[in-house]
């Protein structure tokens, strides 16, 4: 019997607490081998205690880089905390030790999704069903990583591997279903989806699917009416209207720019297959040629007998080329701006098939301008200069630069507050996340953040009201982004007369010059994210802009501090983006097109 036998049966019996003592009782007499720090750091995660585990188990593979077990724990740990980088280096090096062990390729596919890096998940999840051509689950996870990467036909195909490997397997009879939609092939998606609901009845993307293949029939037969002698001119557009997205906002506004034109049937389609239109039925098929799909290349559905649009953006020099692999099943592509065509363009999709359609511009609306104070009990509306941004909270957004320029820019002094609007609520996690963004921006630049000019947040969903008020609140408008497909905040703004401080590139080019903002300078980079390893996961492999921050820094100063007043870009918005005007664009590109 060995010293850790004790232990080691403390932990099989569901008493990892009292394994970690055992553990460190060996440890205290001396005792110091990788079996014993493995099973303190397995018990140590066990007991809820994973912060403490990642010592003991990363002294064990140190002491002895070949043991199996403690680097499989130290892996699943690292995976767990999302600490991607260092995961993908362990089941890296399990898949060497082991090349027959398939959790090893099975989880170094998941995190090298995770990184963005879709051609080696294919490359890992490929051996991971070699490894067992039986398993359903392998199939299954091969099929999704070849359906983001998007291959399509693949990805039919390691669906259709997975439902004979599992037959009862109802997510994969799903999947299956809404690639088969993409392709449109609605008759074998339909019985697909009638397989998955009568596996599980409460599959409710099943119903979803059933009821999109119902529509999709539908529509196909109007277009088969209109061919045969019915006088086209209606559009239908899908996309995402009832949702609290980018996508699902400017969905919304060129569904009402639309409706307002006499002699163009409407027809909208939610994303779901069961969303209508509120106050007016737009769910009835019209005579049209082509469906409008407001949405990411990814998320487009092919409807037999109508051509497919694909109205989209991307906010990095070129598009990934899954987009570009996506793409191809439109027929047109439209884009906002000539950066987002570009981005298409220097992927190689063909420029024929490219059209930009400018989105509009909200006039002002009533919203009340919301009570804030700043941290201290100040109210905000007592500073001079209130500047705004509104942002997801993700890497692109460059919410770390903005924290750097703020400190460097401003002083407790200053009659200035930043109100940042992040993404629609942070939990705990995110919370911790931006605790460590800031920790990071005082390092850089060497001040507190209680040494510059406070900082209100808001992390809350926003009615479009709540969302005026708050744009009434500010005074000026700042992105520092490393890249836009349009920024509705930002136009919004300036529509209202807010100030505006915007990097000089993307969408900003589109609709913003000299003379109606203060533009930064801006360079083209690597799309790596700040103080980790590795691409911003969307943007794998791709370059986007990286503003000047000590210009940006400047620009600031020089208006809080040096009275720098700014022009205004509310007429020039008001007078060349207005939502009738995008609608009537987007009108003529179907029309010129033999689309509508």
């Amino acid at each position: 019997m060995s010293d850790l036998d004790p232990a080691i049966a403390l932990y099989e019996a569901g008493r990892p607490a009292e394994a970690a003592a055992a553990c460190f009782a060996l440890l205290e007499a001396g005792s110091r081998g990788a079996d014993i720090l493995n099973l303190l750091g397995a018990s140590l995660f066990a007991a809820g205690n994973g912060d403490a585990a990642v010592g003991p188990l990363e002294e064990a593979v140190r002491t002895a880089p070949t043991h199996f077990a403690a680097r499989c724990n130290l892996a699943l740990l690292r995976q767990q905390r999302r600490d991607w980088a260092a995961a993908e280096t362990h089941f890296g090096v399990l898949a060497l030790l082991d090349p027959a062990f398939r959790l090893a390729q099975d989880r170094l596919g998941t995190v090298r999704q995770e990184r963005g890096d879709l051609d080696g998940a294919i490359r890992v999840l490929t051996r991971a069903v070699r490894i067992d051509p039986r398993s359903g689950l392998a199939w299954f996870n091969l099929a999704s990583v070849r359906m983001l990467a998007g291959l399509f036909g693949e990805a039919i195909a390691g669906f259709r591997h997975a439902v004979a490997e599992d037959p009862a397997g109802a997510l994969a009879h799903v999947q299956l279903g809404e690639m088969l939609l993409r392709l449109g092939t609605v008759g074998a998606a339909s019985e697909v989806f009638r397989r998955g609901l009568r596996l599980d009845p409460a599959a409710s993307n099943a119903v979803n699917g059933l009821a999109r293949c119902a529509r999709y029939r539908a529509m196909t037969a109007a277009a088969m009416t209109a061919a045969i002698g019915t006088q086209a001119g209606g559009v239908a557009i899908r996309g995402p209207f009832e949702s609290a997205t980018g996508y699902g906002y400017f969905c919304q506004r060129l569904i009402r720019a639309l409706r307002g034109r006499q002699g163009v049937p409407l027809e909208v389609i939610g994303t779901r297959g069961t969303e209508s239109w509120p106050g007016g039925a737009l769910d009835r098929p019209v005579p049209a040629r082509a469906v409008v799909n407001c949405l990411i290349p990814l998320a487009v559905e092919r409807v037999p007998g109508r051509a497919s649009v694909t109205f989209t953006m991307f906010e990095g020099t070129r598009i990934p080329p899954a987009w570009r692999r996506m793409s191809a099943f439109s027929d047109l592509i439209v884009v906002p701006t000539e950066s987002s065509r570009l981005a298409w363009a220097e992927q190689g999709f063909p420029e024929d098939r490219l059209r930009v359609c400018p989105l509009g511009v909200d006039p002002v609306e009533p919203g009340a301008v919301p009570v804030l104070v700043a941290p201290g009990g100040r109210l905000v509306s007592s500073y001079r200069h209130r500047v705004l941004n509104v942002s997801d909270f993700n890497p692109r957004k460059n919410i770390d630069g903005l924290l750097r320029v703020w400190l460097r820019a401003t002083a407790s002094t200053d009659e200035a507050v930043l109100i940042l609007k992040l993404g629609r609520s942070l939990g705990p996690a995110l919370r911790a996340e931006l605790g460590a963004l800031v920790r990071g921006a005082e390092r850089a630049v060497g001040r507190r953040l209680a040494e510059a000019a406070p900082v209100v947040l808001i992390d809350r969903l926003l009615s479009d009201e709540e969302m005026t008020g708050l744009h009434r609140a500010a005074t000026h408008y700042w992105s520092l982004s490393h890249g836009e497909g349009w920024d509705l905040p930002m136009t919004k703004a300036g529509a209202m007369g807010l100030g505006l401080i915007a990097p000089a590139h993307s969408a900003y080019l589109a609709y913003l010059d000299e003379g109606s903002a203060r533009l930064i300078p801006s360079s083209v980079a690597p799309a790596r994210v700040p103080g980790q390893e590795g691409f911003h996961p969307p943007f794998h492999g791709l370059d986007w802009w990286v503003p000047d921050e000590e210009a940006a820094a400047a620009i600031l100063a020089g208006i809080i501090r040096g009275g720098d007043r700014l022009p205004s870009a509310r007429d020039r918005l008001a007078g060349r983006f207005t939502w009738e005007q995008s609608a009537d664009r987007l009108l003529a590109i179907l029309d010129e097109a033999g689309l509508r």
